[in-house]
């Protein structure tokens, strides 16, 4: 429909462009200043006094681009004549003898114009010929004088000095600058006219457009908030979050920090169990914004990363649910194992490192443009049944208070997992979470907080704990103890020296996450192969693990 408008459109346009040159060539044509048109209107003649012979007469109607005037009809005949009425001796006009094979004849300057032998009889003329025609043939040197006698056409010597009259035939002549004008005038009329069609398409088109955004703008605000988000997600009701989570209870509230909101467990129709994140309350953000950060959100999705599951916006209160990661945060399995339970081994703890790189390693290089976590931390890990990594919080700073995501960040400054530039220069890069993951590497193996206190020396990095172990070589002793089966130290030392390599200072020579996922699955396939090599298996990758308080995030 659109497109048959803009055809019609542009059509009647063109044939209007195309109409405009009618009327000029239709018009009465005027002569140059100073000539004067034929009855018939398709010639212009002119009338000069001064006396030349017929070639100079000639050579003078030349310098007009024009020539002795030609003389096809009657009409011709008698307005040549009223123009040399002054002159009693006559006018030059065009015509002149002409030898032919029978003997001669008589013709115009112009060489196209015929002798028109019905009102000048005589052409053409021969030499056994007699009455008038025959005078006019008496000499080699003959050229034809228009006067006001009964006899209007004679011969005379083209020698003799006469008078002039010039003709310009308007239909192939240009006087001056005459014809420039009219094509300059069509030239700038017609393409105007195109440049108007084509500037009142391109107009109308861009309206169109803009008046069908806005119309479908209009049907998505009018239709319901299920429309607004990807339909691999659900938005719920406030309704349905409160029957799973019965009414928010305090039976359903999971660990966490009250203060972005605080987190519940509930069980959806289906069976499937998920996570509620309840945000704070928020003035300054829409449904609609909400709904599509939501989606830039859940559009995230891998493996190792915690998936979306859906959202919820009722009246101000804004939830988010998370799919149920069974285990929990990686921060309880490492410093908080309850009574009796099994820790990590060395091949868990390689698994759990190695599927979190792939999670970082997917929002750096894989997703356009790059995702720069910024809170990469045991906290944020969530472990599922295989005890492979699901890092959380990603994409959330937006929706966190200002004063929370302050605190979080002082936090973790203090707890060693920030990058120095970010610390003192505020720089944000991918880099910065590779330097975090570097951290959380040394803690995975280490089962040692970033930061501790120690009675003798108050607070210690975890990297003033280490360092003093490396560079004397004693691997072994950076494992945690609970570890039991302890893997070859060549292993441990490549696994400090990616640690390290994460950790420089300098961002740009910390390796790229693709570079340290490659790295952990060669150490994997490794550990693995030295097991099989002492014992076929690992002891506690055969023990059954003891029930673990879940976590979920938070």
């Amino acid at each position: 429909m659109a497109m048959a408008a803009a055809v019609r459109l542009s059509s009647i346009l063109l044939a209007l462009s195309l109409a405009v040159p009618a009327p000029l060539h239709a018009r009465t044509f005027s002569c140059p200043d100073g000539w004067q048109i034929t009855p018939a209107q398709n010639k212009c003649f002119i009338y000069m006094s001064t006396s030349l012979s017929w070639d100079r007469s000639e050579a003078l109607c030349h310098n007009f681009s024009a020539h002795l005037a030609v003389l096809a009809s009657l009409q011709d005949l008698n307005f040549a004549k009223s123009l040399c009425g002054p002159s009693p001796l006559g006018c030059w006009v065009g015509g002149h003898r002409y030898n032919t094979s029978s003997g001669f004849g008589w013709k115009w300057s112009d060489d196209s114009s015929s002798w028109n032998e019905t009102l000048f009889s005589g052409e053409p003329l021969h030499t056994n010929c007699s009455g008038t025609g025959c005078a006019l043939a008496a000499s080699n040197d003959t050229c034809t004088l228009v006067t006001n006698t009964r006899t209007s056409l004679t011969g005379k010597r083209c020698s003799e000095s006469h008078g002039l009259i010039c003709m310009i035939d308007h239909e192939d002549r240009c006087y001056h600058d005459h014809c420039h004008k009219e094509y300059f005038i069509v030239l700038v009329i017609v393409s105007g006219f195109i440049l108007l069609t084509t500037l009142a398409v391109v107009v109308w088109l861009l309206v169109y457009r803009r008046s069908k955004k806005r119309r479908r703008s209009r049907e998505v605000s009018g239709t319901s908030a299920t429309a607004l988000v990807p339909p691999l997600w659900k938005v719920f009701t406030g309704e349905e979050l409160r029957s799973i989570t019965k009414n928010f209870s305090e039976g359903n509230r999971l660990p966490g920090n009250a203060k972005t909101g605080g987190t519940y467990s509930g069980i959806l129709p289906d069976g499937s169990k998920v996570a509620i994140k309840r945000l704070k309350r928020s003035n300054l953000q829409r449904k609609k914004d909400f709904y599509s950060e939501i989606g830039r959100v859940a559009k995230l999705y891998h493996p190792n990363l915690v998936a979306v599951k859906g959202c919820c916006y009722d009246h101000g209160d804004r939830f988010i649910v998370y799919e149920f990661v069974a285990n929990g945060p990686l921060d309880v399995w490492l410093h908080h194992i309850p009574r009796g339970g099994r820790c990590l081994d060395w091949p868990m703890r390689m698994r759990v490192a190695t599927t979190l790189a792939q999670g970082i390693a997917f929002l750096h290089d894989k997703v356009k443009p790059q995702v720069v976590h910024r809170d990469i931390r045991a906290s944020n890990v969530l472990l599922d049944e295989e005890f492979g990594s699901h890092l959380m919080g990603v994409g959330l700073s937006k929706f966190v208070p200002w004063e929370v995501m302050h605190e979080r960040t002082v936090k973790a400054a203090t707890y060693g997992y920030l990058a120095p530039e970010f610390i003192y220069r505020n720089e944000l890069t991918t880099k910065s979470d590779v330097y975090s993951f570097g951290v959380l590497l040394l803690e995975i193996i280490s089962g040692r907080r970033p930061t501790q206190s120690i009675e003798s020396v108050g607070w210690q990095t975890i990297f003033e704990w280490a360092t003093p172990l490396v560079q004397s070589h004693r691997y072994l002793e950076l494992l945690d103890p609970l570890i039991q089966d302890l893997p070859e130290v060549g292993v441990i030392q490549k696994v400090v020296d990616l640690v390290y390599a994460c950790t420089q200072h300098v961002p740009s020579v910390r390796p790229r996450m693709s570079h340290v996922v490659h790295q952990l699955h060669q150490l994997e396939l490794k550990s693995a192969a030295s097991d099989q090599l002492r014992s076929g298996t690992s002891t506690s990758a055969t023990s059954p693990m003891l029930p673990l308080e879940v976590r979920t995030p938070r």
